[in-house]
């Protein structure tokens, strides 16, 4: 049976991203939780799952903020207008307070609006809920930030020699969608912890007669490949055991029970029998029930 990996927490159920969230997935049953990383300004590593802030802070209410708004380009060919991570100091960003992304959608969650902060890397490793247990850690636009002067791999590698992992119990996967990055990461920080490359349709081969090529690279440079389920569900059927063949741990996202057409056990099930080593959840409350009756 698959790992249950809370989604930025128990994000159906509290603003992603928090301290709270991460508290309430491993309360449900998560096995691990998963979080996303993000520069300041003034070189911490924040939490968010983009550098954006406005969809999941109050920024754009702050009006001591207001002249922070711009267009940002991102790898020369997408545009984000909005509040960037890398303008505020981590004390300004303090001052900020976590929002729901799609309210009407998750108006429980909504309620939680203007409760929690903004946590850093260093509050999620030092929490005492996080101890002996495992984090997944995204790094976001990394090599983006390489190319404006913010290093995160560089950042991340200090962060894991500065804490004391070891003696917190505590054990990681590190995840990029750039499969350079995720190298990087496993390079500069090492064992005993798994690397794993995150794979939207975008990154995948242009015809299944490359997907051996494909892995084989995959397998030779990181741990792990994590795949959008609706690949599991589009490309050849052997993926996930053609991969497992090379020894990669294989991962899927993102199950959300808003997306059930039929039952909520049915939609769950689904993502299970792809055979996947673990699974992202936005509500992991719900696909941990799911699992273990199926074990």
């Amino acid at each position: 049976m698959p790992l249950v990996f809370g989604h930025r927490g128990a994000c159906g159920y509290r603003p992603e991203n928090t301290l709270e969230a991460f508290e309430l997935a491993f309360a449900q049953g998560s096995d691990a939780i998963e979080c996303d990383l993000v520069p300041t300004k003034d070189g911490h590593l924040i939490i968010r799952h983009e550098s954006e802030l406005s969809g999941t802070t109050d920024v754009a209410s702050r009006p001591e903020y207001a002249d922070r708004r711009r267009t940002q380009k991102f790898y020369d060919f997408w545009e984000v207008t909005g509040w960037f991570s890398e303008d505020f100091t981590l004390d300004e960003i303090r001052t900020l307070r976590a929002i729901e992304r799609i309210p009407a959608e998750r108006p429980g969650s909504a309620k939680f609006d203007g409760q929690f902060l903004v946590p850093t890397l260093q509050d999620l490793l030092t929490a005492d809920f996080a101890r002996g247990k495992q984090l997944v850690v995204e790094l976001k636009h990394a090599k983006h930030y390489q190319s404006v002067g913010f290093d995160m791999v560089t950042m991340t590698a200090a962060a894991m020699t500065e804490w004391d992992w070891q003696t917190a119990g505590q054990s990681f996967v590190f995840e990029s969608f750039d499969l350079d990055i995720t190298e990087q990461l496993k390079q500069a920080i090492g064992a005993p912890h798994k690397y794993v490359f995150l794979v939207a349709e975008w990154g995948m081969p242009k015809d299944d007669s490359q997907l051996d090529d494909f892995l084989d690279n995959v397998a030779a440079r990181v741990d792990g490949i994590s795949f959008d389920k609706e690949i599991l569900y589009t490309h050849d059927r052997n993926l996930v055991s053609h991969a497992k063949d090379r020894n990669l741990l294989i991962y899927t996202w993102t199950a959300r029970v808003e997306e059930a057409e039929a039952s909520v056990e049915e939609y769950l099930a689904r993502i299970i029998q792809t055979g996947a080593d673990g699974i992202f959840a936005d509500q992991p409350d719900l696909l941990r029930a799911v699992v273990d009756g199926l074990a």
